[in-house]
């Protein structure tokens, strides 16, 4: 294996969630990953972190450019390698393109459209808000971040929540990725509606998800 596939591999043997320095990992991966980290689209400093200082971006594997392409997808979304492989799975098993199902799916995620709709900053913040349930999905509480959501549910604040102020303020900040095509906010601010299914131009990372599928179909 050359040096830039083992510099890959070292995220991938991290099998949970990511917890260590954010900005470390978008500047390896060389792209903006707005679900990690918020991040000024040149990253400040757009070469790969190190000691060395400034350096040329080795030529990556064919290997190396699907491990990447995986990771963009799995630490925007924070996704732990088991949530991703069962995703992946998932995907083989429906028809039509695996890799538009797969990034379909992780759209229609609840903490992915709690973010989306700028009721998070973060992914990780949306995940927490899901979990700690402050949310509710068609008047119900719902407290699961990978629950799916469909076309014509409606997604607000739990009416006693201690968020819900915070939510309001954050659905303000100017710095929140535009709202994506598949939400329209009803006629509270902060009561959203997933009115058609995700679009695969809605997903806010460039990425090659076929490079995605490949990674795995070899394994």
């Amino acid at each position: 294996m050359d040096i830039s596939a083992k510099r890959a591999v070292k995220l991938e043997v991290k099998m949970a969630r990511y917890r260590g320095p954010r900005l470390k990992i978008v500047r390896r991966l060389g792209t903006p990953l707005p679900g990690l980290i918020r991040t000024d689209p040149d990253l400040r400093r757009p070469y790969p972190p190190g000691q060395h200082g400034p350096t040329k971006r080795a030529k990556l594997s064919d290997y190396a450019l699907r491990l990447r392409e995986k990771q963009k997808v799995r630490f925007h979304y924070g996704l732990s390698e088991h949530q991703m492989a069962r995703y992946i799975a998932d995907a083989f098993r429906r028809k039509g393109n695996p890799g538009l199902t797969l990034l379909n799916s992780l759209e229609r995620r609840l903490d992915n459209v709690l973010f989306r709709a700028g009721f998070a900053p973060t992914m990780t913040a949306a995940r927490q808000m899901a979990r700690h349930g402050h949310v509710t999905v068609n008047g119900k509480r719902v407290d699961i971040p990978s629950f799916s959501v469909s076309e014509n549910d409606v997604i607000e604040p739990k009416e006693n929540s201690k968020m819900k102020e915070q939510i309001g303020r954050n659905r303000q900040d100017p710095n929140n990725l535009a709202l994506p095509s598949y939400l329209a906010v009803m006629e509270s601010d902060t009561k959203i509606k997933m009115t058609m299914s995700p679009n695969r131009d809605d997903v806010p990372v460039i990425v090659n998800e076929q490079l995605i599928i490949e990674y795995y179909a070899g394994r």
